[in-house]
């Protein structure tokens, strides 16, 4: 009894302080525009500023409250997602990655990635704007944090009774503890702040939609440099047609 006494005390430390890392780190990524912006008008304003110094005072502050609002729609989103579902119906996993990676074609081309695609469809029940959104920022750290003239793979498909998506791409070198990190909102690798054109919250609001929908994420750190994603959700029967294919496994989308 002792013992799992001392659990619990234990579980419910780790809770609370990684509930402060976050309400302290959300604080500090608010706090650093409006200072930003503040200062901008102060030493704009000590004394006869021109137009030109006006104008370029309204760009600093404009580019601080755009990242504000970056923060607080992706803190939204993070607990809207932890709330649960508010809708359900069938989504096509396939269907929304194609449209993921079709919205991203001109960045991922102007970066230089080579981008390589398997969709089988496979259907799972939730929140379409949820799953859309889970999906969209996969796609958009793959492309992020990829290196110029990398690569990055996407596939879906049905394997073992779930419906699966995996998302691979070249980048840095990444330690298999740093991957496991990256799911933290607002922390990078070994508990350190994100200092990038990231917010830091990419991978931790995956990780709650996934949740929210019964599924299972890992990310898993390439010998090469990047990273694995894999996320899987309970399958749905999904009636066949001319793209379907009758497999029990998804097949890997290699990368060199």
């Amino acid at each position: 009894m002792l013992d799992r006494i001392q659990r619990g005390v234990a579980e419910r430390d780790r809770i609370l302080d990684s509930q402060w890392l976050f309400t302290a780190n959300a604080a500090h990524e608010l706090r650093t525009p409006l200072i930003t912006a503040r200062t901008a008008i102060d030493v704009t304003l000590d004394g006869h500023p021109s137009r030109a110094e006006l104008l370029a005072m309204a760009g600093d502050v404009r580019g601080a409250v755009e990242h504000m609002q970056r923060v607080l729609n992706g803190l939204l989103l993070l607990a809207r997602s932890q709330a649960g579902l508010a809708a359900r119906e069938p989504v096509d996993l396939a269907a929304v990655a194609a449209a993921a990676l079709d919205a991203a074609g001109a960045r991922a081309a102007v970066a230089g990635i080579a981008v390589r695609s398997e969709f089988q469809p496979t259907s799972v029940t939730g929140d379409p704007i949820l799953l859309e959104r889970m999906i969209g920022n996969l796609v958009d750290n793959a492309i992020r944090y990829n290196r110029p003239g990398g690569h990055m793979a996407v596939a879906t498909g049905p394997a073992d009774g779930r419906a699966v998506l995996r998302i691979s791409n070249t980048g840095r070198h990444i330690s298999p503890g740093e991957a496991e990190k990256l799911l933290e909102p607002f922390l990078h690798g070994q508990g350190t702040r994100i200092r990038t054109e990231g917010l830091g919250l990419g991978l931790s609001i995956v990780r709650a939609v996934t949740l929210a929908h019964q599924g299972r994420i890992t990310v898993d750190a390439r010998t090469g440099g990047g990273l694995d994603i894999t996320v899987d959700f309970p399958q749905n029967p999904v009636t066949k047609d001319a793209r379907s294919q009758d497999t029990d496994s998804l097949q890997e989308t290699a990368l060199p």
